[in-house]
């Protein structure tokens, strides 16, 4: 609270709407405020990045695209966020207020949690993650200090698309080691993240809550990002005993080094979770033992013995051999730890027992020499001439951790412990981009030497394209740092000409706004040419220039066709005339009206006057009886026909009245 109470925005109202009551929590891209949303009279959450931060233009306009992606996402097991702004120098979010504790805080507080207990929130977490991934949306930095649990039950992710933007900025210290201690191999590596990078943290975060410990540390980040790239995850029956077998599958199944190999997606590793926690539930209701077949481990030297997915774990005492580790293409496989790098430890009373002893004419010797070395040492500091040496910090760039290390350590220099982080458009992942002070730079023996290590490419999102005109479109495409491909033209009922009306990656494939690519990734767009043209009973002229508004060429084609409806001589259509079957500056064909179709007026005479009204009615034509006959007796065999007009065999239009003729 001492801290709160000195922080200059407690008490201070941001936009002239929400009013900073107090600090609750303080991270390394920003501070998390208690605040008071005046215009809706509720609690909020107001996260203020750091002013050294805001100084960043690019990092400033990518935290605030990624809050709004954040934005579009509802879910009960997802923080909702209100609002993004600038007050003056400051940059802001505003979330739900939720009270409560951390996921970290309750491990602090319990250690490890049950398997039920487990589950429940895992379960949770899951709910929230599969919204968020068929959004396209990927957290990474999924760890308990991102997992809230509300006093009312509820449990919510946070700073959900807020991790790629702080990814931009080095992130040095404990900050580091907290988010390395969940990052998936291909994160380590340099490689996209993708939806599985989530379900690999949270198999981390399972272990930890299973059995209150992280299954890779280390004092270095790079000592942990090493494990994680390859070494498998453990089993964490072996710490827990208490761990069904089934969770040990689950946590072995979310964490496989390979991207591929495990769930696809949040929905498929919920879906498995909750027939676990069934089986789980039936045996325990039925009084069986929740382990159902022993820990493996090599009694010999503590390994663990992990084999791989489907395949049946190895019981104690069977000749299987460890898991080899490392990956071919991993940027840290076969990279040794430095010696600067290396946890520093002391060893075990059994460590201690089987080292071989020293006589104790050794130890004599050793005073006596290490007595000398003093005493020379001394001398030479005395009588030397005094001041501090001078050395230039050399190019690191493209060089690997061992070999930056040992390069600035032969100079003097102390190369620090803890490894900075950055994205770069030409330094492979993994390699080192530059040091903290830079080449060139001279400084004094013994001085802290920051290695800044590639990120490789920084993945980049779509940005919004449709609706927008095709100009405006490839300026977004440049910022985005994405490659314009190829552009066609399509025509389109609904959306005016010139403006983007698909976006599709190089296969084809149809992609949506917000999808995460690869910086300089093709994408191909289609713009409309507007609407076809309706040319139906237009003469032939007004159909041409019709369609040359819209770029296309009209011919007649044919011999025409009968219409009753089109004049003769007039359009009735063109083909081909559906959206997807013409382009810009193709030719199609004009089909011309003949009129009404024709019909051949047929021999009536001698029929009897009835026959002859049927049989004009049936061609289409309409009869003019002439008689003076009465109408009941037009079938009698004296109600001959003696003419009709126009004569047999002329051609006349449908529905043109022929006149029949009886004089009987």
């Amino acid at each position: 609270m001492n801290n709160a109470a000195a922080d200059p925005l407690v008490g201070t109202t941001i936009d002239k709407r929400y009013l900073i009551e107090d600090r609750v929590a303080r991270g390394g891209m920003a501070s998390v405020y208690r605040g008071l949303d005046y215009r809706l009279e509720r609690p909020v959450a107001v996260k203020v990045m750091h002013p050294h931060l805001a100084e960043d233009a690019q990092f400033t306009a990518r935290f605030i695209q990624e809050a709004r992606q954040a934005a579009r996402l509802s879910h009960p097991n997802i923080v909702n966020v209100f609002d993004q702004g600038q007050d003056g120098d400051l940059t802001f979010i505003v979330m739900e207020y939720l009270p409560g504790i951390t996921l970290r805080e309750l491990l602090n507080d319990f250690g490890v949690l049950t398997w039920e207990q487990t589950l429940d929130v895992v379960k949770a977490i899951l709910q929230g993650l599969d919204l968020a991934h068929q959004a396209g949306i990927v957290h990474r930095d999924l760890k308990p200090e991102n997992i809230l649990m509300a006093d009312d039950g509820r449990i919510k992710i946070a700073d959900f698309g807020l991790a790629r933007a702080a990814s931009h900025n080095t992130q040095t210290g404990q900050a580091l080691l907290g988010t390395v201690a969940y990052l998936s191999p291909e994160l380590v590596t340099g490689s996209s993240a993708d939806v599985r990078s989530d379900l690999y943290a949270l198999g981390i975060m399972m272990f930890e809550m299973l059995t209150g410990k992280q299954p890779f540390t280390g004092d270095q980040a790079v000592t942990i990002a090493y494990q994680h790239a390859n070494a498998s995850v453990p089993l964490p029956s072996h710490i827990n005993p208490d761990v069904p077998d089934e969770l040990d599958e689950i946590i072995r199944w979310s964490t496989l080094r390979e991207p591929e190999d495990r769930p696809a997606h949040a929905r498929a590793l919920l879906d498995q979770i909750i027939r676990v926690e069934q089986d789980i539930k039936k045996r325990v209701a039925a009084g069986e033992p929740t382990r159902v077949m022993p820990a493996a481990s090599d009694e010999a030297d503590g390994t663990q013995i992990l084999t791989r997915a489907n395949e049946p774990r190895p019981h104690p005492g069977d000749d299987e051999p460890t898991e080899v580790l490392g990956r071919a293409g991993d940027v840290f496989a076969g990279l040794e730890v430095p010696d600067y790098a290396e946890a520093s430890s002391t060893d075990t009373p059994a460590q201690a027992a089987s080292k071989p002893r020293r006589g104790p004419g050794a130890g004599v010797w050793w005073a006596f020499i290490l007595s000398a070395l003093a005493t020379i040492g001394l001398a030479v500091w005395l009588f030397a001439p005094q001041g501090p040496t001078v050395v230039t910090v050399p190019s690191m760039t493209g060089s690997t951790v061992q070999e930056a290390g040992d390069a600035l350590q032969a100079l003097g220099l102390v190369v620090s412990e803890e490894l900075d982080q950055a994205f770069d458009d030409t330094v492979p992942a993994g390699l080192v981009i530059t040091t903290d002070p830079e080449s060139g730079v001279d400084v004094e023996e013994e001085t802290m030497v920051t290695l800044i290590i590639s990120q490789g490419v920084e993945p980049t999102a779509l940005p919004p394209l449709l609706g927008l005109p095709l100009e405006e479109s490839e300026t977004r495409l440049t910022e985005a740092r994405l490659t314009l491909g190829t552009v066609e033209r399509k025509y389109s009922d609904t959306a005016p000409s010139g403006v983007i009306t698909e976006v599709t990656n190089d296969a084809g494939v149809t992609i949506a706004p917000g999808t995460e690519l690869d910086a300089e990734a093709v994408v191909n767009l289609v713009t409309s040419a507007g609407s076809l043209p309706d040319v139906e009973g237009l003469s032939v002229e007004q159909a041409q220039e019709a369609l040359q508004e819209v770029e296309l060429q009209g011919v007649v084609g044919g011999d025409g066709e009968f219409s009753e409806t089109i004049d003769e001589g007039l359009v009735i259509q063109y083909s081909p005339s559906t959206h997807d079957a013409v382009e810009p500056g193709d030719t199609v064909t004009l089909t011309i009206s003949r009129g009404p179709p024709l019909v051949t007026i047929p021999d009536l005479v001698g029929e009897t006057i009835q026959d002859a009204v049927d049989a004009l009615e049936d061609l289409g034509l309409e009869a003019d009886v002439r008689t003076v006959l009465p109408e009941d007796s037009w079938s009698d065999s004296r109600a001959e026909v003696t003419s009709v007009e126009p004569a047999e065999g002329q051609q006349v239009p449908i529905g043109t009245t022929v006149a029949i003729r009886s004089f009987a």
